[in-house]
């Protein structure tokens, strides 16, 4: 956050007290009083270049071994290494604190592959993996730990990341089994098997331990800090400033290391069957039928004992405290391809479909943990609880009192899985035309509708009110929020190509797409956010999707050029993605468009050089962005003050680059 936003300020070191007026008008001014106040308060300088310097390397080995003539073994280790500073964000606006450190993450996998022809028509294919992902992230050493958003435009943020603060360690295990036989008789060929995932995840999650806060306006952040500079400054004065307050705490204290571990286990199961048959020359039917489950990890404490237990036996808790397992995901399939004259110069193709999702450990740790017994959330601010403001930056202390008939202290946020929960489900169909227009040369159509329920949303069902007016389940309980499937979603996307298979030293394809995607949240991965503007009426939500994307070009082609030079040329092309305007209403999700349309030409040259029969050395010249168009990032779904990704990065896209490098292969 070093350099000018705007205008620059007309004076150097602005104040609260001498300057309000003044910051309130200018963003400079605003970026300049930050970065003045964390200085004199802190002794941190929020102003300085952020680089981000990136330590990626691999190692790859690999054994093929013929084990005798019907049997081959293939087996591979894959080492990577990375630590990459600075990587969680990317924003100008944001101070030097705000951001974090991936790695040191250092991840094995072995894979084992065994082909197995049994006879000319049987053929058994067996699979093997197992993998352990040391995954640690840290936040920015600095003398700030409450993570800090002040404002709308632009928006502010300093301190530890809320959740990396101040580290987080994870470990993950991985060991997969998966084992498929072929059996080729007449027409058809069958082909079943089976599949096992085993998946173990073991962290301690310091997400919100030193609290999140969130203001509207840098002036109001600045006089709710400061109440050493008397009347009219400090937290009961402008309360109202303090939109939101998040934090991670005990039942009867700070969280501690204990609050935020877990170590749950996950187990995929699927078995399938198809069959290929070739029901006429020109004519083949597939069709199959393939079965999932996800077991989900059981709760650690039970959940009659957690801060919502006395909620239990009330209709309104739309939770039984457990993860439902997923046992029921049939998957229904069917397809064919037509050549409709028999001539190999036209085919027509359809297919349809049903496709589960599985759900992410990240989504259901926090019904593990945050149950008031290990861990609880303390909700405060305007948007929340305004009764509860922190002196900044400070953290809450809650006590081991009780709230009238239950246990636990008043207000004691929570996560839970709704008792009906499912796995996201699609609906797919896709049919497509291919016609040869000359030799080599084809044109081609594709249409894809797909048709998703069960999608997740991320729902606080104590937004809901009783006749009083107060949330159903207080004052016992603060956020409850619900890991829930109701949501919906519809893409539908038409694709027009032209594809040049290579000949006479070159080859070429290119295709438009116009699509339009729409669904009610478009957040499946975000656990902290409710998105729902009414939670009374979810359907007020359904609008275009955060991914929506109109138009799409894309040119792709290869060339021998002659003198033994090779050069292939991307041309890629998009146009920009909806975005709700600054104030949600009932009717205006997503009804704007950012500025991140995308447009790039990407090119290489190449010339090998042979040396002898089996070596080679090739000099390739590429350069990406050769326009240097800006391409700029714009993540956002909601006001930058709200977002909650563990990733962000705004602003002008990767510049024109420019790479020469030299292969040499033998």
């Amino acid at each position: 956050m070093s350099e000018a936003i705007g205008t620059p300020c007309s004076v150097a070191a602005p104040t609260i007290v001498a300057n309000e007026a003044l910051i309130n008008s200018s963003p400079d001014c605003q970026r300049l009083a930050l970065i003045n106040f964390f200085s004199a308060r802190l002794s941190q300088n929020e102003g300085l270049p952020v680089k981000h310097p990136i330590r990626n390397a691999g190692v790859l080995s690999k054994l093929d071994w013929d084990l005798s003539t019907n049997n081959k073994l293939s087996a591979s280790h894959n080492f990577n290494y990375s630590k990459n500073e600075n990587q969680t964000f990317d924003v100008a606006t944001y101070g030097t604190s705000a951001n974090g450190t991936e790695g040191p993450s250092k991840i094995n996998v072995f894979n084992l592959n065994l082909f197995s022809s049994l006879s000319p028509t049987k053929l058994n294919e067996a699979h093997f993996t197992y993998s352990r992902e040391s995954r640690p992230r840290s936040a920015t050493p600095s003398n700030l730990a409450a993570d800090t958003g002040i404002g709308f435009a632009p928006d502010f943020r300093f301190g530890n990341p809320f959740f990396l603060a101040p580290n987080v360690d994870e470990l993950i295990w991985r060991t997969q089994l998966r084992d498929s036989f072929s059996i080729v008789s007449g027409k058809h060929t069958y082909k079943f098997g089976g599949e096992w995932v085993h998946t173990l995840n073991d962290q301690v999650f310091r997400g919100f331990f030193t609290g999140r806060y969130l203001f509207d306006s840098v002036t109001g952040f600045l006089r709710y800090a400061q109440p050493s500079l008397g009347p009219g400054f400090g937290p009961s004065a402008n309360g109202a400033h303090l939109l939101l307050y998040l934090q991670g705490a005990g039942p009867s204290g700070p969280a501690t290391d204990a609050a935020g571990a877990s170590k749950i286990d996950n187990e995929e199961y699927a078995v399938f069957v198809q069959d290929k048959w070739q029901v006429r020359p020109n004519f083949t039917l597939s069709y199959g039928l393939r079965w999932e489950a996800q077991i989900f990890p059981d709760p650690v404490v039970p959940p009659s004992q957690t801060a919502y237990g006395k909620f239990l036996s009330d209709p309104r808790f739309p939770s039984d405290g457990t993860l439902p397992n997923q046992k029921k995901m049939f998957q229904p399939r069917v397809g064919f391809a037509w050549d409709l004259r028999g001539t190999g110069k036209s085919v027509l193709r359809a297919s349809w479909g049903i496709y589960n999702a599985r759900q992410n450990m990240l989504s259901q740790v926090g019904s593990i943990t945050t149950n008031g017994v290990q861990q609880q959330t303390i909700a405060g601010g305007l948007f929340a609880n305004p009764t509860i403001l922190p002196t900044w930056p400070g953290v809450v202390t809650p006590t081991a009192g009780s709230c009238g008939s239950n246990p636990f202290p008043c207000f004691s946020g929570v996560r839970v899985f709704s008792r009906d929960y499912a796995n996201p489900r699609i609906y797919t169909t896709n049919v497509a035309y291919e016609q040869e227009i000359a030799p080599n040369w084809a044109f081609y159509l594709d249409f894809t509708h797909a048709k998703g329920v069960h999608m997740t949303r991320f729902l606080n069902f104590n937004r809901k009110l009783d006749g009083s007016g107060n949330p159903i389940f207080g004052p016992d309980l603060g956020e409850v929020m619900v890991t829930s499937s109701p949501g919906k979603s519809l893409y539908r996307g038409f694709t027009v190509g032209l594809r040049k298979r290579f000949s006479d030293r070159f080859q070429l394809e290119g295709n438009y797409v116009l699509s339009k995607d729409q669904d009610d949240d478009s957040n499946e991965r975000d656990p902290f956010t409710d998105r729902a503007f009414d939670i009374n009426n979810l359907s007020l939500d359904y609008a275009l999707s955060d991914r929506d994307i109109r138009h799409k070009f894309n040119l792709y082609s290869f060339a021998e050029i002659g003198r033994g030079f090779q050069f292939s040329g991307r041309i890629q092309g998009r146009t920009a993605q909806p975005i709700t305007p600054g104030t949600r209403t009932a009717t205006n999700r997503n009804t704007d468009r950012k500025d991140n349309k995308y447009f790039s030409f990407d090119w290489r040259l190449l010339r090998p050089f042979k040396l002898g029969e089996r070596m080679a050395l090739t000099p390739t010249f590429e350069m990406f962005n050769t326009f240097n168009n800006d391409n700029n990032v714009n993540p956002l779904t909601t006001p930058g003050l709200f977002n909650f990704d563990g990733f962000l990065r705004q602003g002008v896209g990767d510049p024109r680059q420019v790479q020469l490098a030299v292969k040499f292969t033998f």
